[in-house]
């Protein structure tokens, strides 16, 4: 078994949703974050990330996505918190653990979700 082929499957085994964020794409999810979206994976490849992110939230969301980005992290919280909007149309509360990575020489997110709905309510 190949290096590459035995990280995904390791990825795609883990229960939290998990997803790597690059130049504005969701470039790759594991199954937990189809899981989580209600979203099928055709449905999540062909979208735009924003449209998981609860209206509100959408500005705050592209500043620290862009800040991170561009390597300017001092001012931005480590876990991040928002709301998001499932296929179900039920909002839901998140924290976010984002974490620089370097996808086919270019920076990208690499991100775990856990849901904090009932921590927030």
């Amino acid at each position: 078994m190949d290096d590459k082929y035995f990280y995904r499957k390791i990825i795609d085994e883990i229960p939290l949703p998990v997803y790597v964020f690059q130049d504005g794409d969701l470039v790759y999810f594991n199954q937990a974050f189809v899981n989580y979206t209600g979203y099928s994976r055709n449905e999540i490849q062909n979208m735009n990330v924003m449209e998981l992110v609860h209206p509100e939230d959408r500005s705050t969301f592209m500043c620290q996505t862009v800040s991170a980005l561009s390597g300017k992290l001092d001012h931005l919280p480590k876990e991040p918190e928002l709301r998001v909007v499932p296929k179900g149309g039920e909002t839901r509360w998140i924290r976010l653990t984002p974490r620089m990575i370097d996808h086919n020489n270019q920076t990208a997110v690499l991100g775990v979700v856990t849901d904090i709905t009932a921590y927030k309510n």
